[in-house]
């Protein structure tokens, strides 16, 4: 899916990899659009930063999240955003890509810390950012016996995590709900245009022990989430084209690991994405020339698919809830390809029904959130985005944010 030159910048590796897809760059018949999307005890985790050890498992939503929600369900419909100097905070920031990742904050362009993550096949639709967002995990390298590093966002030694074989390069990879573990796809790149025999591998990291385990082998994997407690992980199945062709859910309590396939017929071009707690798994997808989908399930019964009403480009999970929310009404109607502007942001709650409507005009790409659920995070759509807009949830105030590249994700600094 993506190009493995490594002086493209990131959307020009999403463009190699959408254009096989008739997705990025040059369209043939299908535009495609692919976007990338539990808060952890602040007072555990800045004392784990302080002494450069990894994260454990928290079993509880910020406050913060919680009374939002509380706040913006409200009422169906909420009024206008209004611009205000008082949303950015210099306790959050952003990991920005170019060639190189820089973390900064969302008050000042100065660099916290940088990185150089390399990629190939499918690693652009992996998580970088830890749900905690305090920590980040990498290739680096990415092929021929790749290693996974982690380290924490502001900077530090890095840690090497996990280690591939020689025959394998490192591709998609997913954080824990918890963020105390990740869980990584290796492959031998044998399944698009190869005479060979694939190998593919999918790998668990237990990042308090640093103990490994190959937990199911034979697909080109991209993980979505690991619920630790559940001992659940999802995935989903992708093939020639990058289409995805099914929904695996590995069940990591019993031994052998039984791996539950449900497939897609016909094959989806979307983008699975996981709630912060693990429990719900999304699929969007934006079609130029066709309607937009989204449909949820929960994590282990994809046979319990439901269908959201949607018109977006992209969807993310709110954290520390179970919203859905995007950015709809696109002007021009339908727009997927280069600029639109995006007039409402809308959320569905899947445990309650209930939604929410804010009118305004930004960006049409839904980026993310902090990781208290506070903001969201808006870019522009088309091929350059300089700038990011963050929209309070509870109030609709609105403050925009110039950055030198692509944005990652969100980190929390302090």
């Amino acid at each position: 899916m993506r190009s493995r030159s490594d002086h493209l910048t990131k959307e020009g590796r999403r463009r190699a990899h959408d254009s096989r897809m008739s997705r990025r760059g040059l369209y043939a018949a299908v535009a495609v659009i692919f976007l990338l999307g539990a808060a952890l005890t602040a007072t555990a985790l800045r004392d784990r930063d302080a002494a450069g050890i990894l994260p454990s498992p928290s079993v509880s939503p910020s406050a913060t999240a919680t009374a939002a929600v509380a706040s913006s369900t409200a009422s169906v419909a909420a009024g206008s955003p209004t611009p205000t100097q008082v949303v950015l905070s210099d306790r959050f920031g952003f990991v920005v890509r170019n060639r190189d990742a820089t973390v900064r904050s969302e008050t000042s362009d100065a660099v916290v810390s940088s990185f150089a993550p390399q990629e190939r096949s499918f690693t652009f639709l992996s998580r970088v950012v830890s749900p905690s967002e305090r920590f980040v995990a990498y290739w680096d390298p990415a092929g021929s016996g790749p290693v996974l590093h982690v380290r924490s966002v502001t900077g530090g030694t890095d840690r090497p995590v996990l280690t591939g074989r020689a025959e394998l390069s490192g591709n998609a990879f997913t954080w824990s709900s918890d963020s105390a573990g990740l869980v990584a796809d290796m492959d031998n790149g044998c399944f698009e245009g190869c005479s060979g025999t694939l190998l593919a591998e999918l790998w668990t990291v237990e990042l308090a022990s640093g103990a490994t385990e190959k937990v199911a082998s034979g697909r080109i994997w991209v993980p979505v989430a690991w619920d630790r407690s559940a001992k659940v992980i999802a995935a989903g199945v992708t093939g020639p084209g990058g289409y995805l062709t099914g929904y695996d859910v590995v069940d990591l309590s019993q031994q052998p690991h039984v791996v539950r396939s449900t497939p897609f017929q016909p094959t989806v071009p979307g983008r699975l994405k996981a709630s912060g707690d693990a429990h719900y798994v999304l699929l969007s997808a934006a079609i130029e020339g066709g309607a937009s989908s989204l449909t949820w399930w929960p994590i282990a019964e994809p046979e319990k698919r439901s269908t959201v009403e949607f018109d977006g480009m992209s969807a993310e999970w709110r954290p520390g809830t179970s919203e859905i929310w995007w950015v709809g009404a696109r002007e021009p109607a339908g727009c997927v390809e280069g600029i639109c502007v995006g007039t409402q942001l809308m959320s569905f709650n899947v445990a309650t029904g209930a939604r929410v409507v804010r009118q305004g005009r930004f960006g049409s790409l839904l980026e993310g959130f902090r990781v208290d659920g506070s903001a969201a995070i808006i870019a522009a759509s088309g091929s350059v985005r300089t700038e990011v807009t963050l929209i309070e949830v509870a109030t609709g105030r609105v403050a925009a944010v110039s950055i030198s590249g692509f944005l990652e994700g969100a980190v929390r600094l302090r």
